[in-house]
């Protein structure tokens, strides 16, 4: 017997559109956030992607390989507080904006219905002149040379000028480094270890703080694969778990790591280091590591 599954309309009309701002989208900050369009709203050729944050602490919808490599840098620094991404623009002024440049306001190609305008990263960040809002388009470097993107960019930036944002720009692939976003993303996934099956209530804190208590005596030298055959030969680590820990440590800015150094595991140990003064403070303490 013959099935029949409907198929997803990606497509936007007014009713869409009402919807969405029923819903709340492109409203709230920090966890409370509801981004413009999801994945489920967007065709995918196998570049979208839901990631967790460091920082906000809820699920961020990314749209392309290059909109997650900058996340995962924005997540990374200190100094941004929120990211709200596929963060909707005022339609009634983009399509003013439109007018005034004489160009056609970008719509649905299907039902004609004009859009509404997305930016892909909005940011607050903390300057020492207080908090700002930095905005961030992202585009293949090849699609710039495209004149119609580049009109789209220019209503973009002009809606945004009209706000005196302190920062609006594009990001291409050429502004993330390649092996910093790489090496984010591989720490990016041990960032929670709460739904990893354990042994015990606590058992990954304590691996943690073998791992770095091992670390802090250790001796400079040998690789990071020695240093993790150590922890599973003398600590009781089972195979697999130094690296885990290593990861988890390193997104949760544990460990301080070499970002643009890709991750191997026959890096030298000191690709990795205990933040601050805390190697410093725990060297003589009795024990020690000699890297194989």
């Amino acid at each position: 017997m013959g099935g029949y599954m409907a198929k997803r309309k990606y497509g936007i009309d007014e009713a869409k559109i009402a919807r969405f701002l029923k819903e709340g989208r492109g409203e709230g900050h920090g966890v409370d956030y509801l981004p413009w369009l999801t994945i489920q709203d967007v065709s995918s050729s196998g570049h979208s992607t839901r990631m967790s944050s460091r920082v906000v602490g809820r699920v961020h919808h990314l749209l392309s390989d290059i909109e997650t490599h900058a996340f995962v840098t924005f997540d990374w620094s200190d100094s941004v507080r929120d990211i709200r991404e596929q963060f909707p623009l005022d339609r009634d002024e983009t399509r003013e904006i439109a007018m005034e440049m004489g160009v056609k306001h970008p719509n649905d190609p299907s039902s004609r219905c004009d859009i509404v305008m997305t930016s892909d990263f909005v940011l607050d960040v903390f300057t020492p002149a207080g908090m700002q809002m930095h905005i961030r388009a992202v585009k293949p470097s090849e699609e710039l040379s495209n004149p119609r993107v580049v009109e789209k960019l220019e209503i973009e930036r002009r809606y945004w000028y009209r706000r005196n944002v302190a920062s609006w720009g594009v990001i291409t692939e050429r502004e993330v480094p390649v092996d910093r976003a790489k090496n984010l993303l591989f720490f990016h996934g041990m960032l929670r270890l709460d739904g990893v099956e354990t042994p015990y209530p606590g058992f990954w804190e304590d691996r943690c703080n073998r791992f770095l208590h091992t670390l802090k005596q250790s001796k400079q030298g040998g690789t990071l694969r020695g240093f993790l055959r150590y922890l599973e030969s003398a600590e009781g680590f089972a195979a697999g778990e130094g690296l885990t820990v290593l990861r988890h440590l390193a997104a949760n800015k544990r460990l301080d790591v070499n970002l643009d150094l890709p991750y191997s595991p026959l890096l030298p140990l000191d690709w990795i280091s205990i933040p601050g003064n805390a190697r410093r403070d725990a060297m003589g303490q009795g024990g020690s590591y000699a890297a194989a």
